[in-house]
């Protein structure tokens, strides 16, 4: 994503939340490396509790017709994953604006690369 996106579309108004969490014992805060996201629209938080992956993993039914078609999910906790809302997206009791989320992020970078690509040709145009 640092490489991908965030590097080569560096005017491009976005923002992006990381929430991290561990999922594994290589997963903990102190292993965590800090340069892994270095861009300034990147907003990095620990959550301990898991409680937005929780969140999210209680609430997938409503955004699983986004689910790439290279992403696999089932579970209580989402994890190791992305959701790439619209520009116009809002929260109510659950967010609205979904353009697609994938799981694992390595697995659905093509899709996720690709909806970018087309979200930062839009953003540009006069």
């Amino acid at each position: 994503m640092q490489n991908e996106i965030l590097q080569k579309y560096p005017d491009t108004n976005l923002r992006v939340y990381a929430v991290w969490f561990n999922m594994f014992p290589t997963d903990a805060r102190s292993k965590w490396p800090p340069n892994l996201l270095a861009d300034p629209r990147v907003v990095h938080r620990w959550d301990e509790p898991k409680a937005v992956g929780r969140w999210f993993g209680h609430h997938a039914a409503y955004m699983r017709p986004q689910l790439t078609q290279q992403s696999r999910w089932d579970g209580d906790i989402l994890w190791d994953s992305y959701v790439l809302y619209a520009a116009d997206a809002r929260w109510d009791d659950v967010p609205s604006g979904v353009i697609h989320w994938g799981r694992t992020i390595v697995a659905a970078r093509e899709t996720l690369r690709s909806d970018f690509e087309k979200l930062a040709t839009r953003s540009t145009r006069p």
